[in-house]
């Protein structure tokens, strides 16, 4: 082989890397500069529990477990008297929201402690349903839980809302790999990271024009 082909491949090479260490890097700088929170209050009218299917038995899966157990243990601490759980029948007869709030009330939450919303079929559709009984209940902060790479999602959407909110990270399950986490936040920061340019796709209905800032509390 010629000397002069081999660097140039060694180029091409190189300028590849680059490109590529650039566009993660960018990807990056937009997922994690989304803002987690948009009041400084560490005391909030409600709990609000992000869905996750449930298993095909009914049961409740890893991820809602994990995020359930979190907005316990915030509630249990005083953060918000009570959890609303969101999330309609996704990927199989289930609603999400039931299974979590069942699961809630196993743990020893008063039944007149949880509410449930049952008609989102995503993120975008958890929220715009969740504020409507927030709105009802005439609650103005809410204590979002998720799972670590869902909140910065969750947060671009709840900033279009008039409301107080902070997000609140649940611990992954136990038995979730180093790899299975990676992918969860190599897909999520993609994905977010395209909503925050190209907002979210057929999602017009649901999330409001204004985008709304809550005075600092």
């Amino acid at each position: 082989m010629h000397p002069t082909a081999g660097h140039g491949r060694l180029r091409i090479v190189r300028n590849l890397s680059i490109v590529l260490a650039t566009a993660i890097a960018c990807v990056a700088i937009m997922y994690f500069s989304i803002p987690m929170s948009d009041t400084q209050q560490r005391q909030f009218d409600v709990v609000l529990v992000l869905g996750n299917p449930a298993n095909s038995d009914g049961s409740i899966a890893p991820i809602a477990r994990s995020r359930v157990l979190e907005a316990i243990r915030q509630y249990r601490a005083g953060v918000a008297p009570r959890l609303l759980m969101t999330g309609g029948a996704v990927q199989n007869q289930f609603v999400e929201a039931q299974v979590m709030m069942q699961f809630a009330r196993s743990q020893g939450v008063p039944a007149s402690a949880v509410f449930a919303e049952g008609k989102a079929r995503n993120t975008v559709q958890n929220a715009y349903y969740s504020y409507q009984i927030i709105q009802a209940h005439d609650w103005t902060s809410a204590l979002v839980v998720s799972s670590p790479t869902h909140l910065r999602r969750a947060s671009l959407i709840f900033s279009h809302y008039p409301l107080a909110w902070r997000m609140q990270e649940a611990p992954w399950p136990p038995d979730y790999s180093f790899w299975k986490r990676l992918w969860y936040w190599v897909s999520e920061s993609g994905y977010t990271s395209y909503v925050r340019l190209f907002g979210f796709p057929n999602s017009d209905q649901y999330l409001p024009r204004v985008h709304f800032t809550p005075p600092k509390l």
